[in-house]
């Protein structure tokens, strides 16, 4: 395993404890965050804390799991499934692929989330 192995498992490992500290520890200061690709860009350490922090006044609980890692000197790509339930009590999932560059420490640089979020957020606001 290497560095960025370890990164995606704390990336990972961060969204499923929905903690928005752990999950920013993940990138480096000047980060880029397209989660999903085409919305606008969350930036820097505030903005990769303020991405996950904005789920979780929807969130009960969430199980994220994330797939085989396809790594490619120091960019990696990865399935994903998240399996939650929202504080409306209904259910909730969704799959996708992210790709990441990391720096030469293994921060993440910029992450590109290939999803559709809106049936995922729609069954937690409904």
């Amino acid at each position: 395993m290497s560095v960025f192995h370890d990164t995606i498992g704390a990336y990972a490992a961060a969204i499923g404890a929905l903690d928005p500290i752990a999950f920013a520890a993940c990138f480096a200061r000047e980060c880029e965050l397209h989660d999903p690709v085409g919305a606008p860009p969350h930036r820097g350490l505030d903005g990769a804390r303020a991405m996950l922090a904005g789920f979780l006044p929807l969130l009960e609980s969430i199980h994220f799991r994330s797939g085989e890692v396809f790594l490619n000197g120091r960019s990696a790509a990865f399935t994903w499934m998240i399996e939650a339930t929202g504080k409306n009590g209904r259910a909730a999932s969704a799959h996708g692929i992210d790709v990441v560059e990391f720096d030469e420490s293994g921060k993440i640089v910029r992450t590109s989330g290939y999803w559709d979020p809106g049936p995922f957020v729609g069954a937690l606001t409904a």
